[in-house]
């Protein structure tokens, strides 16, 4: 829930960089590390660590996850469409550490859609006020709010994606996006299917076609069913649409399969 890991700065893939090659070098590094073996400011030696735990790069130890590994090899300056899809992916998933993310993300990025910072920051403070009993200064909303929009408007953020356009002054406008790349979405399926079924081997389609998983990509109904279709082709799933509920069966839940295909090894 915390509105201060970012220390008021948005995500910076340049700077995530740098820190992926400290954690290379040496696994549960600390602030110093990253003081002398990079040219990052004292702020950011803080604030892009954090970041690179939420985007799923990093475990609470420091240490590289597997998305983390096959990044820092592969993609070392996260510039892949489908890294930055699972950035993003990984700071909005329901079950990830950034709940207020998950929270924006969810209810207002849906293809289309036309809102101000004035409006986000009001229903972020509703949002926190319902979960903690509280709400943060405006000013702090105010500041994540402005954190938020940058991540996905910046050129060294998510802007490659075009979530998300800037026509006035704080006034948004959420774009029609092209699907992620089938493994992308496929070692996301992956780790949610992980994180919310466990060993489960079916789960219904309604249940990953609404905002909670497929709506985190923008992806409608139709354009959910052509990627999962794809991967059904690939062998990663399988689909019975015979009869409601319909069902998805997951085939191969290896996150590391999927990321082998996404990075083509």
């Amino acid at each position: 829930m915390s509105l201060t890991f970012h220390r008021t700065f948005s995500l910076s893939r340049s700077s995530i960089t740098k820190v992926l090659f400290v954690a290379q070098e040496k696994p549960e590094f600390n602030q110093s590390d990253i003081a002398n073996k990079t040219d990052l400011g004292t702020v950011y030696q803080e604030a892009m660590p954090r970041y690179a735990y939420r985007a799923g790069l990093l475990d609470e130890k420091k240490h590289l996850t597997l998305f983390g590994r096959f990044v820092a090899e592969h993609d070392p300056n996260l510039e892949k469409t489908g890294t930055q899809w699972l950035l993003h992916y990984h700071l909005a998933a329901p079950h990830g550490p950034t709940a207020f993310w998950h929270y924006l993300v969810t209810h207002w990025f849906v293809p289309g859609n036309t809102f101000t910072a004035d409006q986000l920051a009001d229903d972020l403070a509703g949002f926190l006020q319902r979960e903690k009993g509280k709400a943060p200064s405006p000013h702090s909303i105010r500041s994540t709010i402005t954190i938020f929009t940058g991540t996905y408007l910046k050129r060294d953020g998510l802007s490659r994606l075009g979530l998300l356009e800037e026509i006035e002054k704080n006034t948004y406008h959420v774009q029609r996006v092209s699907q992620p790349p089938i493994w992308a979405l496929g070692y996301a399926l992956a780790d949610y299917w992980q994180a919310h079924y466990g060993e489960r081997l079916t789960v219904n389609l309604d249940d990953l076609s609404g905002d909670r998983f497929a709506g985190l990509f923008l992806l409608g109904e139709s354009g959910f069913t052509e990627l999962l279709l794809q991967l059904k082709q690939e062998g990663m799933i399988d689909l019975y649409r015979i009869a409601h509920p319909y069902q998805v069966v997951l085939l191969q839940p290896s996150l590391e399969y999927a990321l082998d295909k996404l990075y083509a090894i």
